[in-house]
């Protein structure tokens, strides 16, 4: 069953601790969406679209060090993700997933005529840009900055 839009970029099941493949979630990554599926009798898809993945940071435990594993941690500006985050845990290769996946977003956000600072804010939610004060969190002045002052 294909799950995601887009052509596949990579593939892969989740691991358990000896890695083996017996586990029951997917992930999969096109040009357009990361999809993991979980579950076997009740299944769940979570479907993030790669323009919204601001971070990804790569863990390892000792145990997945041994075996040559890792998790992949997404931050997201997707709210049907929980808390914005995600993790594709027991990864093989998990570096160059890594670099394959960051490869996908920066397509994806110049397809879609985006960049990173579209999500930067501060704390309480005010962002930068035209309309607002032009003063940052350090009290820089960015309108200066811009004016070549």
């Amino acid at each position: 069953m294909k799950v995601a839009s887009g052509n596949v970029l990579w593939r892969q099941r989740k691991r358990n601790w000896c890695r083996t493949p017996f586990t029951f979630t997917v992930y999969t990554l096109t040009d357009r969406e990361l999809s993991v599926k979980t579950g076997i009798l009740n299944e769940r898809f979570n479907l993030i679209k790669l323009f919204r993945i601001v971070d990804i940071s790569v863990e390892r435990t000792f145990l997945q060090r041994i075996f040559g594993m890792s998790t992949l941690v997404l931050d997201t500006r997707d709210q049907s993700s929980g808390n914005g985050v995600v993790a594709l845990k027991n990864v093989i290769n998990g570096f160059e997933v890594r670099q394959v996946l960051q490869e996908a977003v920066d397509a994806s956000r110049k397809e879609n005529g985006m960049s990173a600072r579209e999500f930067l804010g501060v704390p309480g939610g005010q962002e930068f840009g035209p309309g607002s004060d032009g003063l940052d969190v350090d009290g820089f002045d960015a309108g200066a900055y811009a004016d070549g002052q």
